[in-house]
């Protein structure tokens, strides 16, 4: 079997966060390691600080200590703009609020990244295009949010997570504002894209999702408590 190269490197990570006189400790030194083609579940109860160590590996988030290393470049010493150029062209995020803009088309959503990202906009509707098409939206192009379910908006924000074909996709509580059929639909989708070769980070609280992933991560109180 081929060893697997390591894209992020996390080690040590302690995250705290303050407000007034209260420190609430969050993160309390965790060491992870996310390989390419990896399909990691992060789970645990609420509180037990899953969402925030997805945060803080996708850069979104500072860790209070400790290295998040990408490609082997620790990120302590990337500037603000290193950081943002980072997470647009290597990383693809799915949220449970969809966080798709309401005034655009999915189309039009789906290629945001892209208009920020790249130089040349020659075919960049047509990647758009493409991505929708994958994730089974080719006839919904120009609808609005508003004119779409649950489950399709969050379809739409998979296919803007992937079209700049990230390195990692992250993946925070994706079906938590859906039905159990939705919520299925969309799970297997992200399985789907695992399986073409995509390395995902999902963050989800659901049992039966844990099956579908190669390694569990579960955090209890911001340690890990069993990795599998």
């Amino acid at each position: 079997m081929t060893n697997k190269k390591t894209i992020l490197t996390a080690k040590n990570l302690v995250k705290n966060y303050v407000s007034g006189s209260i420190e609430t400790k969050v993160l309390r030194g965790i060491d992870l390691e996310v390989k390419e083609g990896d399909f990691i579940s992060i789970t645990g109860r609420s509180g037990s600080g899953k969402s925030t160590l997805l945060y803080v590996l996708s850069l979104l988030d500072k860790p209070t200590s400790g290295e998040v290393l990408f490609e082997s470049c620790d990120t302590k010493t990337f500037s603000e703009t290193m950081n943002s150029f980072c997470r647009l062209r290597h990383f693809g995020f799915v949220f449970q609020d969809y966080a798709l803009l309401p005034e655009l088309t999915a189309l039009e959503n789906t290629i945001v990244p892209l208009m920020v990202s790249q130089e040349n906009w020659d075919n960049i509707e047509k990647i758009g295009t493409d991505m929708l098409t994958q994730v089974g939206l080719g006839d919904k192009l120009r609808n609005y949010p508003s004119q779409l379910s649950g489950g399709e908006k969050q379809r739409v924000a998979i296919a803007r997570a992937i079209s700049n074909n990230p390195r990692i996709l992250f993946a925070d509580e994706p079906t938590a504002n859906l039905d159990s059929k939705r919520a299925d639909e969309i799970i297997d989708l992200i399985s789907d894209l695992h399986k073409k070769g995509l390395t995902v980070v999902l963050v989800t609280h659901e049992e039966k999702y844990l099956e579908k992933t190669d390694r569990k991560i579960e955090l209890i109180d911001g340690v890990i408590k069993t990795s599998e």
